[in-house]
This record gives structure tokens, sequence and C-alpha cells, in this order.
């Protein structure tokens, strides 16, 4: 499996200049990574560093980054990617996925070193000191979506778990739900998925993840958590392409969930509850039986207790395509995003270009953007064109059909189409 890691950058010693008190300071605008030679230049940025002393009894020291697209006259919430242990996020505003997500929903960026020593105050702190000296005081009423990978996915939950009124949605990867304390309804509202692969184990879980994840669900679940789960397939503890899922379920989250009429410059923002029935359900027991099940949540008839929970159609398609093993289908091209992939313009055309050589036979196959068909073949070459395609996250998946009537899905590709500047 490709990994994708980031080297940690060392900053100069500012604590030691201030007696290892808290300290932030701007690091001056940055211009934006390249977006190709076809594409328009995004804006600058503004950066700001923060750094802290961890308190007893955690050791080290806590570097925050908040970063400002230019030209942003309101922050109007804030995406945190915490880091995996020992590592370093606060330049993952320069991968496309989480860039084009400031620009689509007009927030900021939000990384650190070292997360897995944070608490919120922490974080909580340093917003303070970053809405003082970035000009934008409404950081401080700011929510929050979430996602890390490893020790930043248990950021994550510790988040939603600290403050749940404030956290519009959290994907929590390469990690599990342990959340310590007692949990309300407030905190069974918050959407959160879990991303782990099937290869993944948990060195104090006899039994991996999955003996971790079960439990967490046969308990919420029930009581209606809008949790999910999925274990990906051939996926250990490694970056391998999680964003294919995570960026349209904090999309979506946004969409579902910012009230229209909110304004962080007149105190926390209320985010809407999105009505369980409203989404849709996975069985988690379905995911080695060819096709994973899915069902808007009124109509499934699995157990609750080994069920995901999601936001909403498009959501459960791309998860669907994602879940499911054994998958006989393989989008080739576009290929797996990467730290060095590129957004296209709004308006452009994509084509995806589909391996179907163990899946012979076929007499269909379907394209899907999120659960919209978008193409269909009856017959060779396994090829699509989709043409005008709109600002945001696009994750593309196919449904093909044999001679015999039965339905087997591909992997998703997610292709991100910037907005305007």
């Amino acid at each position: 499996m490709r990994k994708r890691s980031l080297a940690p950058r060392v900053l100069a010693l500012i604590g030691l200049a201030v007696g290892w008190h808290a300290a932030a300071v701007e690091t001056g605008t940055r211009p934006a990574p390249a977006s190709g030679a076809a594409g328009p230049k995004r804006p600058g940025y503004k950066v700001y560093d923060h750094v802290v002393r961890a308190t007893p009894p955690a050791t080290g020291v806590h570097k925050l980054r908040l970063v400002v697209p230019d030209g942003l006259a309101v922050v109007r919430g804030i995406l945190v990617v915490g880091p995996y242990s020992g590592g370093d996020s606060r330049d993952y505003h320069e991968q496309v996925w989480y860039r084009e997500f400031l620009h689509l929903h007009g927030f900021a960026f939000l990384g650190a070193t070292n997360y897995y020593m944070h608490d919120y105050t922490v974080m909580r702190d340093a917003l303070k000191q970053f809405a003082a000296d970035s000009k934008h005081p409404e950081l401080v009423n700011a929510p929050y979506a979430a996602t890390g990978f490893s020790a930043g996915g248990g950021y994550t939950r510790q988040l939603m778990k600290a403050d749940p009124d404030r956290v519009i949605a959290g994907v929590v990867v390469g990690s599990t739900m342990k959340l310590r304390g007692e949990l309300t309804d407030d905190h069974r509202r918050v959407p959160v998925c879990v991303i782990n692969g099937d290869l993944e184990h948990d060195p104090g879980e006899a039994g991996g993840m999955a003996k971790a994840l079960e439990p967490v669900l046969a308990e919420h679940r029930p009581k209606g958590a809008r949790w999910g789960w999925v274990a990906v397939q051939g996926v250990g503890h490694e970056f391998a392409g999680q964003e294919v899922l995570t960026m349209p379920i904090l999309d979506a989250a946004v969409r579902l969930r910012y009230p229209a009429d909110g304004d962080v410059r007149q105190g926390p923002v209320t985010l809407k509850a999105v009505d369980s029935d409203s989404g849709w359900v996975a069985d988690n027991t379905t995911w080695k039986s060819g096709l994973t099940a899915i069902a808007p949540a009124t109509k499934f008839k699995g157990a609750i207790a080994k069920s995901s929970w999601l936001l909403n159609e498009d959501v459960a398609f791309i998860y669907r395509a994602y879940a499911t093993h054994d998958r006989p289908l393989t989008i080739t091209s576009p290929g797996a995003m990467s730290a060095r992939s590129e957004a296209v313009d709004a308006g452009s055309a994509v084509t995806i270009k589909v391996d179907d050589s163990k899946f012979a036979g076929w007499t269909k196959l379907e394209l899907y953007d999120g659960a919209k068909k978008v193409g269909e073949r009856t017959a060779g070459p396994a090829e699509f064109t989709v043409n005008d395609l709109k600002a945001g996250y696009h994750a593309f998946s196919v449904l093909g059909t044999d001679g015999k009537a039965g339905t087997r899905p591909s992997n998703p590709v997610l292709v991100v189409v910037r907005a305007k500047p």
C-alpha cells in the first residue's frame, strides 16, 4: 500500500525565548500552491504559529498553525486536521482535498504537531491568540470540521467529546472510538465516521480494530448515534486514499448542518441537527457479500447494532463502493490522489477508465458521481467521459451487472474541482 507521510518541520525554539509560555507569531503571507498550468492560481495565505509547552503529566511542546486564505473576510469555520504521533499536519492545507475545502466553505485551517498530547484547552487558548493576531475575532466562535490519522484521529474523537455543540462532523482515520466518561445525545448527534484498514491492528485490543469498534457501535447506534465505520480491504495502519470518503463526508456535513443565517461575528453558531431518519444506513455484516448493503434509514432491515449511519444518499453510494471487499472492477484513471495532485477547473471534463478484466461478460456498467448516475455502457470499451464538472468533490464509482443480473462495484476515486478564486 502506498504511504503518504510528511516529515516533521522544525520551528525555531520560540519557547526558549519566552520561558515556555504560549507565543503566537505571524509567519507572513505565503503564495498558494501551484494550480496547474491551465488553472487559475489561488490567492495566498496568512499563516500564524503558536507554540506552548505541554503541562504535566504530558511532556514536550505543542506547535499549532492557523492558515487563513487571503481575502477571506469572515472565517465561517475551522478545518482541524490532527497529525499522527510524531507527525506534523501544519502544512496539510497544501494537500488539494483540504485546500479546496477552505475555499468552498470559507474556512480556515488548523494543523499541529504532537496533537496526541493536546487537550481541548490548549487548542482553545491557541485560537484566542490566533483571533487577536489575525484580526479575526470570530475564530473563537467558529465551529469545527475535524479529521486526522492515527493519533490525529484520536484527537478528532476527543474534540467531539469535549465540545459536541461545535463539531460539525468528524472522520477518524486509523484509530478507534474509545471515549472515556459519560456520553450523551449531544455526542451521539455529531456525525462521525471511522475509517480503518482491515489489516490494521490496535496493540491494546485483542483482535484488532474490529474488536475495538464493534462494541462501541453496538452500544451507541441503538441509542441514535450518527456514527459509522468501514474497514477497507488490504489496508493497514497507513495513509491510503481515505480522503475519497473523508472529504465528501465533511463537505456534506457543512452543507447540512451550517445554518444559512449563521454568523460567527455575532457569537457561536447553533449547528442544525440532522434527523437520524433522514440519513442512510449500511449493514456492516455485508462488506464481504459482493455488494455492501445500504438503504434509507427508514427502510433499513438489518441489525442497528451492526450498522453504520451515513449522512445522505451520496455518501452512502461512496461508502458502498469503498467498503465492499473483493471488487472485480477497478477504476484505473484518474488514479488515486496524492499530496502532489491538483484540482481541475470548474466546467472541465474527466475521463473514467475501468479495468474490467476480472468481470468478463458484463452486460452493463453504470457510472455514478456520488449517488447520481452520470453514464452507462452496455458494451465495451469500459470508459466514460463526464463533462461540465461543478466545483466541489466528485467521488466516482462504477456498478457492473453480470450475465446473471448480479451487481458488483468498483473502487471509488475522488476528483476535486476548484471553486473560482
